[in-house]
C-alpha cells in the first residue's frame, strides 16, 4: 500500500482540500484510494501524535508502536484499495506552537521522520503548500484570536522576522527525511487559479468535479476587523470554548461596510517579506521537489 500525506500547511484551504475528498469518498474508493475524513483523523490520530512526539527522542520504543497501532487501525477501517490518503495539518505542528516556538514548524523535520517510521516498509509521498508570508501570517493570527487570548497581532510579527525560518528551511527538513522525490510543493497563489488541479495531484487517475458553488465559498473565512473587535470585547465574559464557538459564526456573519480585513500595513515590512518569498520559491525549486506555482 502507498500512502499519501497532505501535510498542509494551515491557512492553505486544508480544510476544503479535506472536505471536497471526504464528499468524494465514493469516487476515490472506486479508483482505489482509502480516505478518513479529517476529525476521525485528529481525534484517533493526530491529537496523540502531537503529544507523544515530544517523547520520541528518548521514549520512542514506546510511542512509536502506540502511534502505529492508532494509524492502522484507521487506515484498516478505510482500506479500499492500494492508496490511502491521509491529510491532516495538525501533523506538521500547531500554530499556537508556532508562535511559542518563535519558528515556523520547528519540528517539521523529526514530525516527518517519526510518520515515517510508522508507515514501515509502505511507499510514501507527501505534499505541501506555502503562501506568501503576509497573507500567511495574518490568517494564521487570526485563527489564534478566534480561539481567544491571542497576543497583540504586532507581538505576533516580532516572532516572525523575514529573515527568520521560512518555507525553503521547512522543505529542507522534509527532504532530509524522504527525500526530493517524494515531496510536492504548490503555492496558495497557484490552487487559487484552479483548484481541481490540485485533487489531480493528491489522487492522480480521478476526475472528480468541484462544485462552482464550493469553489466560490471558503470553507473556514478569516475574521474581519468588525468580527475581531467583537471577539476581543468579549474575551472576559466567555469561556474558550465559548469564545470558539462564536467566532465561526461571526466568521460567516455578514457586517455592514465598511468591514476591512487585518492587514500588514508597513510597505517595508510586506517588501521584505515577498523578497523572501521568492527566495525561498528559488531554493525550493533547486531542491529538486516537484513544485507548482
Amino acid at each position: 500500500m502507498k500512502i499519501l500525506v497532505h501535510l498542509g500547511v494551515h491557512k492553505t484551504a486544508t480544510t476544503f482540500i479535506q472536505s471536497q475528498l471526504a464528499n468524494n469518498r465514493a469516487e476515490l474508493s472506486g479508483k482505489g484510494y482509502g480516505v478518513a475524513g479529517i476529525w476521525v483523523v485528529r481525534k484517533r490520530f493526530t491529537n496523540l501524535f502531537d503529544r507523544l512526539s515530544f517523547f520520541d527522542p528518548v521514549w520512542r520504543f514506546l510511542t512509536r508502536p502506540i502511534l502505529r497501532r492508532r494509524l492502522e487501525r484507521i487506515i484498516g477501517k478505510n482500506k479500499t484499495g492500494e492508496t490511502f490518503l491521509l491529510s491532516d495539518e495538525n501533523l506538521l505542528g500547531l500554530i499556537s506552537a508556532n508562535y511559542w516556538r518563535g519558528a515556523l514548524y520547528p519540528w517539521a523535520g523529526m514530525r516527518v521522520k517519526i510518520l515515517k517510521s510508522l508507515f514501515g516498509a509502505r511507499e510514501a509521498h507527501y505534499f505541501l503548500c506555502i503562501r506568501r508570508y503576509p497573507d500567511y501570517l495574518t490568517s494564521s493570527w487570526l485563527q489564534m484570536a478566534s480561539k481567544g487570548k491571542a497576543p497583540p497581532f504586532e507581538k505576533y510579527l516580532e516572532k516572525f522576522p523575514p529573515e527568520g525560518r521560512g518555507w525553503a528551511d521547512i522543505v529542507s527538513d522534509i527532504t532530509n527525511v524522504c527525500g526530493p522525490k517524494n515531496l510536492t510543493v504548490w503555492t496558495y497563489d497557484w490552487f487559487s487559479e484552479n483548484p481541481a488541479q490540485v485533487f489531480r495531484l493528491l489522487a492522480p487517475g480521478t476526475d472528480f468535479t468541484v462544485p462552482e458553488r464550493e469553489l466560490k465559498r471558503e470553507i473556514l473565512p478569516s475574521l474581519t476587523i468588525k468580527g475581531l473587535n467583537v471577539i476581543n470585547q468579549l474575551e472576559d465574559h466567555l469561556s474558550r470554548a465559548e469564545l470558539k464557538r462564536l467566532s465561526a459564526v461571526i466568521r460567516t456573519f455578514e457586517f455592514d461596510e465598511p468591514n476591512p480585513r487585518l492587514e500588514i500595513s508597513e510597505p517595508a515590512l510586506i517588501a521584505a517579506y515577498d523578497e523572501k518569498y521568492r527566495a525561498d520559491i528559488e531554493k525550493i525549486r533547486a531542491s529538486g521537489v516537484e513544485f507548482h506555482g
